[in-house]
């Protein structure tokens, strides 16, 4: 609701019937479903914050990314349109959408129990059905065990606080050092040894990501003791089914959270039965890469307010990507909470990224912040020195900021020897072919690394490197100019990512 420091000047209705009014009076609410669901999936979301692409995959799930972009900033655009004088009330950069502190989120807490959430809501896509659904059956079972407001306790200040802390850090009843545990099933098979043979590769390549990723606990094809799912703060099951016919392979594969096994994504992979291009890999790791980035997404708009670590580590990871050091020191501070326990090596490596970007883009050469950077670099490798994303971020730091290319490219060879099918692999595998003059092999890793990378929040860094590690001046420069028309995107990570690494001509 609104506060003293704001002037309120429209307001959301999400019990009952759906209503966006300006505080004049005048109905702004859109007429367009889709926008509908924008509106929807940001006033019910803690912060009022979206990324794009999990807007993205709620309301256009069965389009490819490029096609489902295009029609997310169609929609925005309406958005706009349909708000007029008011369009300013809705900000958006190239990561993320938002609603702004002048509109009021108003749920009419007196009518739980009695108004569904969300009338008149319906954006037809299934994706967005799955979540509606269980938004309100969360809000049904909230309001069927509290039937009236509980009367908070009168305790001390101190005590309070500790009750806050309790419930962020034992969600469900569970410490949050229980972890995150994945559990990775193939259920039926269909067309004998060879579709066997390619879910494996599957599980395998989803295993390495989610352990590069920062994730402890995996279960691929085998079921975790029913007392350690207990003990868990979060549970991920990825379910995949595939068969092999006419010259294909088939995959469906469905994510569920938690016990109770809610909905979370669902995806679908269809290559041909060729063996160079499976044995390639790169549209498998490109799947992964979906697959993993729209879960963690989900997961975290799903219970937004109690994450595991390795959820709440991903949740900072998505603030360094933009050209904003307020964010980027928001995102370390939370990076730093997580630097022991679950993914602890892998949170360290991307404090040292966040200690690279900031004495690349804001504090020009900093030593101290150097130094920094290349003593949390080595913290993750000296706990994980086999994991691909930490020697990768390694090579980075020592190129970057100490300029010791024998040890960055032992670290690049390293993350390349872990996972050769890794995206942060693959880039460093680019960038000192690049400096040792084998452009071919340059433009041949970064072109895998950009695959494989295909589906990541970010991956807009891949393809920043791309055409200037192959010598295409002139596209790069467009690229440079577009990320410069808009600087709230990602400048430090594509400046950081392009340093080191010269063109192909050498200018």
């Amino acid at each position: 609701m609104a506060n003293a420091n704001r002037a309120i000047r429209a307001t959301i209705v999400v019990r009952g019937r759906f209503v966006l009014s300006a505080s004049e009076g005048q109905d702004l609410t859109p007429q367009h479903r889709k926008v509908r669901g924008i509106l929807a999936l940001l006033a019910m979301t803690p912060g009022r914050r979206c990324s794009r692409a999990w807007l993205q995959a709620m309301l256009w799930s069965d389009k490819p990314p490029e096609k489902a972009a295009a029609n997310l900033r169609r929609a925005l655009a309406n958005l706009r349109k349909d708000l007029g004088d008011n369009a300013d009330l809705i900000g958006a950069d190239r990561l993320e959408v938002w609603l702004c502190n002048s509109i009021a989120v108003d749920d009419k807490p007196a009518l739980a129990g009695r108004a569904e959430l969300l009338e008149l809501v319906d954006a037809p896509d299934p994706a967005f059905d799955d979540w509606l659904r269980d938004l309100r059956a969360g809000d049904v079972a909230r309001s069927a065990n509290s039937p009236e407001p509980p009367t908070p306790p009168k305790t001390a200040p101190e005590n309070a606080a500790k009750a806050i802390g309790n419930q962020i850090t034992a969600p469900h009843g569970h410490s949050e050092q229980g972890g995150t545990v994945f559990v990775i099933r193939p259920l039926e098979r269909n067309g004998g040894g060879e579709a066997q043979f390619l879910e494996m590769m599957l599980v395998d390549t989803l295993s390495s990501r989610l352990e590069a990723e920062g994730a402890d606990e995996i279960f691929a094809a085998e079921e975790p003791d029913p007392e350690r799912l207990g003990r868990a703060s979060a549970v991920v099951y990825l379910e995949l089914t595939s068969v092999v016919a006419a010259g294909w392979w088939n995959v469906h594969l469905r994510a569920l959270a938690d016990r109770e096994r809610r909905f979370l994504w669902s995806g679908r992979l269809r290559l041909p039965m060729d063996m160079g291009q499976l044995a390639d890999g790169a549209e498998v790791q490109a799947f992964a890469s979906r697959a993993l980035a729209q879960v963690l997404l989900r997961f975290r708009s799903l219970r937004p307010a109690q994450q595991s670590p390795l959820m709440s580590m991903h949740r900072a990871i998505s603030r360094l990507y933009v050209s904003d050091l307020d964010q980027l020191n928001k995102a370390e501070g939370e990076l730093i909470t997580l630097s022991s326990g679950e993914g602890a090596a892998v949170a360290l490596a991307w404090r040292a990224f966040a200690r690279l970007a900031q004495s690349m883009e804001f504090a020009n050469g900093n030593t101290d912040l150097a130094a920094e950077a290349e003593s949390l670099a080595n913290e993750a490798l000296s706990l994980r020195p086999a994991n691909p994303l930490i020697c990768a971020m390694g090579a980075r730091v020592a190129l970057d900021l100490k300029g010791d290319l024998d040890l960055a490219e032992h670290l690049s060879r390293a993350a390349l020897y872990s996972d050769d099918g890794n995206p942060y692999a693959l880039q460093a595998q680019s960038r000192f072919a690049l400096l040792h003059g084998d452009v071919d092999a340059a433009h041949r890793a970064a072109l895998s690394a950009r695959k494989a990378a295909d589906g990541l929040p970010h991956v807009f860094a891949w393809d920043m490197e791309l055409p200037d590690r192959i010598g295409q001046r002139r596209h790069a420069r467009r690229t440079g100019r577009r990320a410069i028309r808009t600087p709230q995107q990602s400048l430090p990570s594509c400046r950081t990512a392009l340093s080191g690494c010269p063109t192909a001509t050498g200018q």
